[in-house]
Order: structure tokens, then sequence, then C-alpha cells
């Protein structure tokens, strides 16, 4: 029996630069890092002589595991997943002022595709931007 959700697991580049991304800039906190090597780890994720830090975010419940595969062949692969494809898509965070977000977070240098808009009638007030390695973040507001 599934008792509840624990974590989205992401790759990263440079855990360094993923780590001030989602505490600095989506508001999140650190709550654990770790590094894992080793035949037993490599059986379980299912890559040969695996070498990897972790450290895992969190606000209030959603936490991310932030994933720093250390093997060189594993950081060639950039491509990213475009939002019609199966898999996961993007990363959605809740604020209060989605227009505020969306200046501060582009002052930041990050890339918008569009600004916050509301797409459907009594609908959310939404922006997607590129966040760290290729993931996608959405901000959301609801709208009364």
């Amino acid at each position: 029996m599934i008792k509840d959700f624990l974590h989205v697991g992401l790759g990263v580049k440079d855990l360094e630069k993923s780590v001030k991304f989602y505490t600095e800039v989506m508001g999140m906190e650190e709550e654990y890092r770790t590094h894992n090597e080793g035949e037993k780890i490599s059986q379980i994720v299912g890559v040969k002589d695996v070498d990897m830090d972790v450290c895992v975010v969190r606000k209030n419940n959603v936490r991310i595991e932030l994933l720093d595969y250390k093997n060189d062949d594993l950081k060639k692969h950039n491509n990213p997943l475009g939002q019609d494809e199966p898999g996961l898509t993007h990363l959605a965070f809740l604020v209060d002022d989605v227009d505020r977000e969306f200046e501060r977070i582009k002052a930041l240098g990050f890339k918008f595709n569009a600004p916050p808009m509301v797409a459907r009638e009594n609908g959310p007030k939404i922006t997607y931007f590129e966040g760290p390695d290729n993931v996608i973040i959405e901000i959301f507001e609801k709208v009364s």
C-alpha cells in the first residue's frame, strides 16, 4: 500500500548551482546532503560504478532530490524534454503574486516563455521559465 508521495529526483550537472537556484531563487530549504557510491547503489540505480552527490531541498511537504552523478559520461546528455513529450515536463511553484516573482526571477537572468497571463476563464495566472539543467519551472498564482 502506497502511504504518501516522497520526492521528485532531478539529475543535475552542477549540484551547488542547483542548490543555490532552488534555495535562493525558489525559496526552498536544504534538508540534507549525502554521497553515494559502491556496488549496492550501482545496482539500485542501474549505473555502473556510480559516484554521486545528493542534496534534498524542500518547501513544506514537497521535496526535490538533486542528483549530481560524477560519472563523466552521464553529464554529456543535454536534451531538454519538450512540454508535449511523455515524461516529467515541469515543476510548478505556487506564489502569491506571479507578476512580482516574474520580475524578480527575470532580473536574475532567467528566460521566460511569456509574461504571466491567465490562459482560460477563471484559470490561474501562470508563466514558465527555464531553470538549471533544462528543467522548466512554472510559477502559478490562483486567481479568485
